[in-house]
């Protein structure tokens, strides 16, 4: 069990790093919700907070980086650029399925009789945080915290 886990350390941290990092973007997402944000608005701010987490849980505990300086620079803008990317992507997702499809109301209402989370809401918000974490980590590995070969 030991040489499994081993073996597939990177990828069970980056799960669970992912994990807790869906938590933030949630927890940030509903707040604003229920504060009176709208869907797209709640998107943005959440994903502003998720990726700053992000970024630091995934330089320092699942690749291990070492980067400083202009390398550092360097790997936090192509960050950036992946997550601008997965951005787009929750953004386009929301449109189709909330925006076309109409699977919620895109205005919160705390109203108890309208219930403070809507359920297709959450199913969108659950859909595109799966696609984004697969996409996230297909960037982090292949180009952003790549090891270089010696």
């Amino acid at each position: 069990m030991k040489e499994i886990i081993k073996k597939h350390r990177e990828i069970i941290v980056y799960v669970t790093v992912g994990v807790l990092t869906t938590l933030v973007n949630y927890v940030i997402h509903f707040t604003a919700g229920f504060l009176g944000g709208n869907y797209y608005t709640c998107v943005s701010i959440s994903w502003l907070g998720a990726v700053i987490f992000a970024y630091i849980t995934n330089k320092i505990f699942v690749f291990k980086s070492k980067a400083k300086g202009k390398e550092a620079f360097k790997e936090f803008t192509m960050f950036i650029g992946a997550r601008l990317f997965s951005y787009g992507l929750e953004m386009l997702i929301s449109f189709i399925f909330i925006g076309c499809a109409g699977a919620d109301r895109l205005v919160w209402s705390p109203n108890f009789f309208d219930g403070i989370i809507p359920v297709g809401e959450l199913a969108v918000k659950t859909f595109s945080q799966i696609v984004i974490l697969v996409s996230n980590y297909i960037f982090s590995k292949l180009i952003i915290f790549k090891k270089k070969t010696e």
